[in-house]
């Protein structure tokens, strides 16, 4: 056990040093309530499923906060913990910060919260139950302190949700300063040799994951809030639309309901095949619609238009050289193709890729999913014009709109349930932890 634990501590000793204070203590009074959980739910939404607060008074350390993150993310789960100071309390309970950042975050999942010292988790379907497995690993890893327990619940709703087994309870309690003075002095002469560059490659492959998933929900929010102005002002009711026409407009609205949902609920690049696979539905429903109205042909069903597939549909296949690729014929709307046959370049669609604009097609592996949800239906009829391309291989066993929302979703997480568990750290009794639904339970360290 003491090897355990010195090993333990040279891993903290030695990401520390290499990773440096990424999550320091703050200074001073802690944030305004509000200020606490906006910070967290803005955190978790980003792609990140644990969050401490620096100012908390149970702040994870960095190597501790990378451990569960990776842990969590494993799962495929969709969590949400945050650690966040008592001050975010406000006057309320643990079970009211964590309905507040539920509501903040705006997804439906397993939350769990650390406020100041208490810990409280739950689902948001009353059907399943998280508080439990909260009490649970609280109970079994107490003594061995905060991460020990996080690390716990979440093997406990792998196993409960996945299916994977936990495997046992660390055992591991009791004269951790000793251990952890071996450890600092072992891992400081071993660092470079075992420790530091496995870290190093760690900590920067899970910066690199959160950066990508950021740039492509920049271009999913772009793209959602283009067609959202394009649907804006239409009524199913106006009687002068022609039966057709008028479920045509709904469809295209509950297009983009679908895609508001799972751009909010975006977890991992992929899952952004789902929400342009929604908007190409909606453009291709609003482009009937539209040509009811004026009386023109009813337009094909045909990938987007690939200079920017926010223009809709395309209507005919074009020889063009995209920029950065050889000439090959693409897919174009109407708009696009009196541009090149006037000499013009249609200007395209950019996105960012570790900090620069580049046409989406040129971006990295990361925007797949973006391109799956638009073109890989379209199967061969695209692929001439992917070639050469980053998105090349949505054609070829890419991501297709079935994403880990979806699967979340049939996982059968809906509203807020009442699903609570966990325990408070401080004090000397074991007890309850001041729950105040059904299923609760907790105690004191």
């Amino acid at each position: 056990m003491i090897a355990r634990r010195a090993l333990s501590a040279v891993l903290l000793g030695a990401i520390t040093l290499m990773a440096g204070s990424a999550v320091a203590l703050a200074g001073g009074s802690a944030a305004r309530a509000s200020d606490a959980v906006d910070a967290a739910a803005l955190a978790l939404r980003g792609g990140v499923a644990v969050y401490s607060d620096p100012s908390a008074e149970m702040a994870l350390s960095s190597d501790d906060l990378d451990s569960l993150n990776a842990q969590a993310i494993a799962t495929n789960l969709p969590l949400f913990i945050a650690v966040l100071p008592d001050s975010a309390k406000a006057g309320g309970s643990a079970e009211d910060v964590r309905d507040r950042l539920q509501e903040a975050v705006g997804m439906n999942g397993i939350y769990g919260v650390v406020v100041g010292k208490q810990f409280r988790a739950g689902t948001t379907d009353p059907g399943k139950q998280a508080g439990d497995l909260a009490t649970q690993a609280f109970r079994e890893e107490k003594a061995n302190g905060l991460t020990a327990v996080l690390s716990r619940f979440i093997a406990l709703t792998d196993e409960r949700f996945n299916g994977n087994p936990a495997g046992p309870a660390s055992s591991d309690a009791g004269g951790g300063l000793f251990g952890t003075l071996i450890g600092l002095m072992f891992g400081l002469l071993c660092l470079l040799i075992f420790i530091g560059l496995p870290a190093f490659f760690i900590i920067r492959g899970m910066r690199a994951s959160k950066r990508r998933l950021a740039e492509v929900r920049t271009a999913i929010d772009e793209d959602v809030t283009a067609f959202g102005e394009r649907v804006a002002g239409l009524d199913t009711s106006n009687p002068a639309l022609p039966a057709e026409s008028r479920q045509e407009v709904q469809q295209a609205l509950d297009a983009y309901d679908h895609a508001k949902m799972a751009a909010m609920r975006m977890r991992s690049p992929q899952d952004a095949a789902e929400v342009t696979s929604a908007l190409d539905d909606g453009r291709y429903f609003l482009a009937c619609a539209d040509a009811r109205e004026h009386g023109k042909p009813m337009p094909q069903r045909r990938p987007p238009c690939f200079v920017d597939p926010r223009h809709g549909p395309s209507v005919a296949d074009v020889s063009w050289q995209p920029p950065g690729l050889p000439a090959r014929d693409v897919p174009m709307c109407a708009a696009c193709q009196t541009d090149v046959a006037a000499g013009r370049n249609p200007l395209v669609r950019e996105v960012q890729d570790s900090g620069r604009m580049v046409p989406y097609w040129q971006a990295g592996s990361h925007y797949r999913g973006y391109g799956g949800g638009y073109y890989s239906t379209f199967g061969d009829s695209m692929s001439g014009a992917l070639i050469g391309t980053s998105l090349g291989s949505v054609m070829w066993g890419g991501p297709s709109s079935s994403s880990t929302v979806t699967q979340h979703e049939s996982s059968g997480f809906g509203s807020w349930g009442s699903s609570g568990g966990g325990g408070d750290f401080g004090g000397s009794d074991f007890g309850g932890g001041g729950d105040s639904s059904s299923d609760s339970g907790g105690g004191d360290f």
